[in-house]
């Protein structure tokens, strides 16, 4: 008798040491706009989130990334991760005022002059700041603060060297009221598109012209419906790394120890892998007919007189001066911490990527 009574007491707790087990592991869903091409930045970049979250947390972690707007648009996808419909979101700041207004800060035209700079600057004491603020007021903690890229204006009717040449234009903009007032100063008329669905509003002249980083004017395609690109770069656009805060305040130790580090691997490789893309793809849109025009220091003042204080100005009215001169400030000192070394910053950041890459595969 009291051999059958260890016998089954033996196999209750393989059972409940099984269920232990199953009960430790965690699927994670994780919303993204840009396209599924294996050489996307954002796909190459997961690909190394999802190695690093499974890897630290003993195969505990199970993160899928849902590219092309799977999920739904931008908005659509970060209310998900809101109301905790969708764990996690690898998102532009796009959709972001509508929660949180203080994002603003990231739209100020020609905030930065390099992308060390603006590296630097994520990982400030001010961004920081900002992710605290954020969680407390969204319930979405952001992991990282990663680079979408330089914003370059492209349109389908004439070249554009300088602001006057914008005027008259339909210019799609995000959702972004400090990026519609820029537009609206240059004299074109700002129009929010969603993202997804920007292709189309092109293709049919709902909009003659757009803005966003040469990656996606790549990788979308949009050189098939638009001929002329600026290299203005007239705002550094953000992507952030989202989670909800109750599935991540859910989690063990070990689990949100493996989902920050991978965020933090996520970070660095996106920053990379455009620097990479943006090169081919400059490369890729002059051979397929698209007319590439560099702007003169002269050209880029010219944008810098227009576009910086209408942006400025909107972003002062509705934050105030604290959260605007903090930014300032904090960009400054990036500015100051890079200086010399932007080449050889984004050089290591290039090796560290690919060589995450590598042991993702």
């Amino acid at each position: 008798m009291k051999r059958l009574v260890s016998l089954v007491a033996a196999v209750l707790l393989a059972v409940v040491l099984v269920s232990a087990a199953h009960a430790g592991s965690v699927s994670i869903r994780i919303a993204n706009s840009g396209p599924d091409n294996p050489d996307n930045r954002t796909v190459k970049a997961g690909k190394i989130f999802m190695n690093v979250a499974e890897t630290m947390s003993d195969g505990e972690i199970d993160a899928t990334f849902y590219h092309a707007s799977q999920l739904g648009a931008e908005r659509e996808a970060l209310e998900g991760v809101q109301i905790g419909t969708i764990e996690m979101a690898t998102l532009s700041g796009g959709p972001v005022p509508g929660f949180f207004p203080e994002v603003m800060i990231f739209d100020i035209p020609y905030l930065f002059s390099s992308n060390a700079a603006a590296w630097e600057f994520f990982n400030s004491d001010f961004a920081e700041k900002f992710k605290e603020v954020f969680v407390k007021k969204t319930g979405v903690r952001i992991l990282a603060i990663t680079e979408n890229g330089f914003r370059h204006f492209t349109n389908k009717k004439t070249p554009i060297h300088q602001p006057s040449d914008l005027e008259g234009l339909k210019v799609r903009t995000m959702e972004n009221p400090a990026h519609m007032a820029m537009v609206k100063a240059m004299g074109a008329d700002p129009t929010p598109i969603a993202f997804s669905e920007l292709y189309m509003a092109l293709q049919q002249g709902v909009v003659d012209a757009m803005e966003c980083p040469i990656a996606l004017i790549h990788d979308m395609k949009f050189y098939e419906v638009q001929n002329h690109l600026v290299l203005d770069g007239h705002v550094y656009n953000p992507l952030f790394v989202f989670v909800n805060e109750s599935f991540y305040q859910g989690l063990t130790e070990i689990q949100q120890k493996a989902l920050d580090e991978a965020a933090k691997q996520f970070a660095i490789a996106h920053c990379a892998f455009n620097q990479e893309a943006n090169g081919k793809a400059l490369q890729s849109l002059a051979e397929k007919g698209m007319e590439i025009y560099h702007p003169t220091a002269e050209d880029l003042a010219k944008f810098r007189e227009v576009a910086q204080p209408a942006g400025l100005k909107y972003v002062r009215e509705k934050l105030g001066d604290e959260w605007v001169d903090a930014a300032l400030a904090a960009a400054a000192e990036a500015e100051t911490a890079v200086a010399g070394k932007e080449d050889a910053i984004v050089q290591e950041y290039i090796d560290t990527a690919n060589k995450a890459l590598a042991e993702a595969q």
